[in-house]
């Protein structure tokens, strides 16, 4: 295939298209030429490294967002047919404000004209967007980072997808880099487009009241009972390429299987707790293709749960969310949030996090950071959970045996996905995968599975998923 040419019917239309879509706009926009029109298209403003930074331009592809211009970026193919790893790509450099959140916004698009084969986002080719904070002006070791995949195997065709990522200022940053890569593991073929871009600094939400002991791993896992596989994570203290594992310095946890059958890895703390009171547990996961990525068919997976107990020590109530699996984000840090109201009879409760893996696979595992835990009056937690961009309603009628409805709420367009769990984390159906307009939107389940086939009675989780949040609820099938 001519890489630099898809036809000019597929261009005009979807060049069409391009200029009729909206998307996110940020008030104070750091980057220098965001959008690639500078000096009549080009990376004025951007370092780029690597022979796979084009553009996409009306005597090419143009595949573009808005404008003249868009980045067009893919594999360089090195040492081919017995490929080394490879990565290109384009970045700008500037000083960090330490406290402030950056967000790194945009829009990303993959042609069917051109698409990236494969299955699993760590076996194969993909483009990330990715804030990495330095501890020199120049030069240095990266010493915090988080990123998200904008292109790979899974990514829907011949659409433009909003994507959104973000990470705090830690202490002793000097340089922070806003980049766009494209990793290639292997030979294969596949382009990524991309434009509208927009780098900026937040002010950071004051954190609140937290009553955990060493919330974010600082140089231990002091505070925490641990048990089975849970580990304090400080290797990017000396070594940069561990930088990704913990989302604020200088450490997190990592967990992973006890390769033994009914017996889980994790940690949690105790707090007395009364009957009526409420409960918030937050807590940032990640899973990686930097080491041990849950991916692919992978069942294991990692809860945050809240447990009330008696007096005597028994679990008499919980909430729970799971917050790393094999559908998650590669590479992001995502936060989670889990509340509870305590039940009659309680006298203690415990935050988990957890590590799960019924099929004991020894190569996954999850990182967890900044970790809270509160009590506080949560307006309606019976009915309603919310996360930094996303509303999620309890599904009505809940108990149900024919249809239920479930209803969400998105401050903005961007893509959604819904899937439905069994009660030992196993996917059953996906109910939604695509771009959702702003506002109230719904969904319906019947009770069937990805088969179509009648889902047994139990207890299901309904799980919504956007770029920046994910937020999940149980509801109750009925025979």
């Amino acid at each position: 295939m001519n890489r630099n040419s898809f036809g000019p019917s597929v261009a005009l239309l979807l060049a069409a298209c391009a200029l009729t879509s909206a998307g996110p706009v940020l008030a104070a926009n750091l980057l220098v030429n965001p959008g690639f029109e500078d000096a009549g298209g080009s990376y004025a403003g951007w370092t780029t490294f690597g022979n796979g930074v084009q553009l996409s331009a009306a005597s090419g592809d143009f595949i573009v967002h808005s404008g003249l211009e868009a980045s067009k970026i893919f594999g360089e193919f090195t040492g081919c047919p017995i490929p080394s790893f490879d990565v290109g790509g384009y970045f700008q450099s500037f000083a960090p404000a330490v406290g402030l959140d950056y967000v790194f916004s945009g829009w990303s698009f993959v042609s069917s004209a051109d698409p990236i084969p494969g299955t699993t986002t760590c076996g194969g080719n993909r483009c990330v967007a990715k804030i990495a904070f330095f501890n020199a002006a120049s030069g240095g070791s990266e010493i915090s980072s988080n990123e998200v995949v904008i292109g790979d195997a899974n990514s829907p065709l011949d659409q433009w997808v909003p994507f959104t990522v973000s990470a705090p200022a830690p202490t002793g940053a000097l340089r922070v880099e806003v980049l766009v890569l494209y990793l290639q593991p292997g030979c294969d073929p596949g382009a990524v487009f991309v434009d509208d871009l927009s780098f900026e600094g937040q002010a950071a939400p004051a954190p609140g009241l937290n009553l955990l002991a060493n919330p974010s791993f600082d140089a231990s896992l002091a505070g925490w009972t641990v048990f089975g596989n849970a580990f304090y994570e400080g290797r990017g203290n000396t070594l940069p390429q561990f930088a990704f594992a913990r989302r604020t310095p200088p450490g997190a946890a990592k967990m992973y299987s006890t390769f033994v059958v009914g017996s889980d890895s994790g940690m949690y703390q105790s707090f007395a707790a009364a009957p009526g009171s409420e409960w918030r547990f937050q807590v940032y996961s990640l899973t990686s293709c930097g080491e041990d990525p849950i991916d692919g068919t992978s069942d294991s997976y990692a809860n945050a749960k809240i447990a009330f107990l008696d007096g005597g020590g028994t679990e008499i109530g919980s909430a729970e969310d799971i917050i790393v699996d094999a559908t998650s984000r590669q590479g992001t840090w995502t936060k989670h949030t889990v509340v509870a109201r305590a039940p009659a009879g309680t006298a203690t409760v415990r935050p988990y996090l957890l590590f799960i893996s019924p099929s004991l696979l020894p190569m996954d595992a999850c990182f967890v950071d900044d970790a809270l835990f509160r009590s506080e009056t949560i307006t309606d937690v019976s009915l309603i959970e919310s996360g930094p961009d996303l509303t999620l309603g309890q599904n009505f009628p809940n108990p149900f045996r024919e249809n239920t409805r479930i209803e969400f709420r998105l401050p903005a367009t961007t893509s959604v996905r819904i899937d439905v769990f069994d009660v030992a984390g196993r996917k059953v159906v996906t109910l939604e995968d695509g771009i959702r307009e702003a506002g109230w939107n719904s969904v319906d389940w019947d009770g069937r599975l990805a088969d179509g086939t009648r889902a047994a009675a139990g207890i299901y989780q309904y799980r919504v998923t956007t770029p920046e949040s994910r937020i999940a609820r149980r509801m109750v099938l009925l025979k």
